[in-house]
């Protein structure tokens, strides 16, 4: 067996090991396979092997990245889009996963990320003298970064400023 055939199954295997404990697409499969010093013919015949035994699975990858994505890092359907693309995932695959994010939980996601943002940056004020347009703006910058729209984020921003300016009164 030449060392390259031994090298591929070697590689399969332990690929193959990742794979199993979570979700891996393509390119970072390419990318830990590269750091061990495969070389590129090796690298697709890895690659290639573990997409046959759907140890690779676009879709499921990307229904994975947008549920955990959406849900456990609060990113916006943007910047999830964004970061799919990056690596080199399929657009039909894509936008087909950003449909599963439920609209509401979507919303839910955006609400908790502007209103830790603004508290955060209202408890600074009373140290500084920074006005609400300045913290608007903050807060609507914050949430673009975050993959949201500007729409979402001011329909957002002025519902969180209005309840803010709501509780002051009281």
């Amino acid at each position: 067996m030449s060392d390259s055939l031994k090298k591929i199954i070697d590689m399969t295997a332990l690929m193959q090991r990742y794979c199993s404990m979570r979700e891996y697409c393509a390119s970072d499969i390419r990318k830990k396979l590269k750091a061990r010093g495969c070389d590129p013919d090796e690298t697709e015949a890895v690659i290639k092997k573990l997409i046959e035994d759907r140890f690779i699975d676009e879709e499921r990858y990307c229904t994975a990245f947008v549920r955990d994505k959406s849900s456990l890092s609060g990113w916006g359907a943007r910047k999830i889009e964004f970061a799919l693309r990056n690596k080199g995932l399929d657009g039909v695959v894509i936008k087909a996963a950003l449909e599963s994010i439920d609209p509401e939980a979507g919303s839910k996601v955006l609400e908790r990320v502007v209103k830790r943002k603004f508290e955060e940056l209202i408890k600074r004020r009373v140290k500084s003298d920074e006005d609400n347009t300045k913290i608007r703006e903050r807060v609507i910058r914050f949430a673009l970064t975050r993959g949201f729209t500007y729409e979402e984020i001011l329909k957002v921003f002025n519902k969180t400023m209005a309840n803010f300016e709501a509780g002051k009164r009281e």
